[in-house]
């Protein structure tokens, strides 16, 4: 049970998980296990993640103060970390002048816990990924990304791992027009600006989970739209333009082995109760305590990147629930208040428009309202609009 729980830290990059263990569950555990997570990766910059699972008998901090990480050579050659600033656990190492040849390894320090060392490998090569694509269930309910690649130089078989990042623009389904001051009970018109500000949004976000593929029991050493994520329809992703940059790396058959059984641990039906630690054990050892658990597997290989676009808005598989309510400002029996609006306001609605009259003007005695998310774009936006966005 510990070493699930251990497992899951890892799995969800580094989170660290509450769970009231049985005593006969931690009885030699007096301290958090080290997680490392990361990849040596050839021809580009490496990037590491250093941390501690949260001790189920100790109030440590789940970030190690003062790590330093390096990439060894088996010729002895170090090359330094940089530990990122915004970032305490999470380092950089320009690998880009690796020699192809050659065999490398991972090395951490970590103060009061010592040194930690993975395996030498040496470097696989990822192929290229020959498309991005998506499909949409039978029943619209959501849309799947699929990855396809292959590899016809080499006669093993071919074993793949991805992580992506996803860019979005996404529009209030019923921008405000109006804003409502529950403190001073005014209802003010907002201005051009600010309606667009509320109407138009950038979102991003990066992988979770473990994404895994390979050619074992294919006769062709392909990998052929395999589907790397899931998007409901209700997902704002789906609104509009939408990005996904894929990152793809080789794996030998241990790694492999090692990335099922992460993923096998944290999804399947027996949820935590999964893989037993033998099952699970990574490449990296502390050289202060041969016998420590040490949490992560560090692969060495290069990386192949591809972006694909898709405009969901002309698929139509959004879907939502916002509907507007037309709302009085006050009761019949209850005039001089603003009873209605201050009710739906703190219900976590927020005004759309006034109605239009058949004169042209319109009514401020009462108003659309419609759940604050509907409104809003900024509620659920937590981005700007990437450099790189064609429009």
């Amino acid at each position: 049970m510990i070493w699930a729980i251990m497992l899951l830290s890892v799995a969800m990059a580094g989170c660290v998980y509450d769970y009231e263990p049985e005593d006969e569950d931690i009885q030699g555990l007096d301290k958090p296990l080290v997680v490392i997570d990361g990849d040596i990766i050839a021809g580009g910059i490496t990037r590491v993640k250093v941390g501690l699972t949260q001790s189920l008998v100790a109030d440590e901090a789940a970030v190690p103060l003062g790590a330093t990480v390096w990439v060894e050579s088996g010729e002895g050659e170090m090359m330094g970390g940089i530990m990122k600033e915004e970032k305490l656990n999470e380092f950089e190492i320009d690998t880009r002048n690796l020699d192809m040849d050659g065999k490398y390894r991972l090395c951490v320090s970590i103060p009061g816990r010592g040194e930690y060392v993975s395996q030498f490998k040496s470097v696989l090569v990822s192929p290229p990924i020959d498309s991005i694509t998506y499909s949409v269930a039978a029943d619209r309910s959501y849309a799947r990304i699929e990855v396809t690649t292959h590899n016809e130089e080499q006669k093993s078989k071919l074993y793949c791992k991805w992580s992506y990042s996803e860019n979005w623009e996404s529009d209030a389904v019923h921008p405000s027009e109006l804003v409502y001051d529950m403190k001073t009970q005014i209802m003010r018109e907002l201005d051009l600006t600010e309606i667009d500000e509320r109407h138009y949004c950038f979102s991003e976000s990066v992988s979770v989970g473990t994404h895994i593929a390979n050619t074992e029991k294919l006769s062709e050493n392909v990998i052929y739209k395999s589907v790397i994520n899931e998007i409901p329809k209700t997902d704002t992703k789906l609104m509009r333009l939408y990005s996904i940059l894929v990152r793809q790396t080789a794996l030998d058959k241990e790694a492999y082995m090692y990335w099922e059984n992460i993923k096998n641990n944290t999804t399947s039906t027996g949820g935590l109760f999964g893989p037993q630690p033998s099952e699970v054990r990574g490449n990296i050892e502390s050289k202060t305590v041969p016998e420590e658990i040490v949490i992560g597997y560090i692969n060495v290989t290069t990386m192949t990147e591809k972006r694909e676009f898709v405009d969901w808005l002309s698929e139509s598989i959004f879907s939502t629930d916002c509907a507007t309510v037309m709302v009085n400002r006050w009761k019949p029996t209850d005039r001089e208040k603003n009873g209605l609006w201050n009710s739906y306001y703190n219900m976590g609605y927020r005004p759309v428009r006034y109605p239009e009259l058949e004169n042209g003007s319109y009514d401020v005695t009462r108003a659309y309202w419609a759940l604050e998310r509907c409104t809003d774009c900024r509620v659920f936006s937590n981005s700007t609009k990437p450099d790189f966005w064609p429009r």
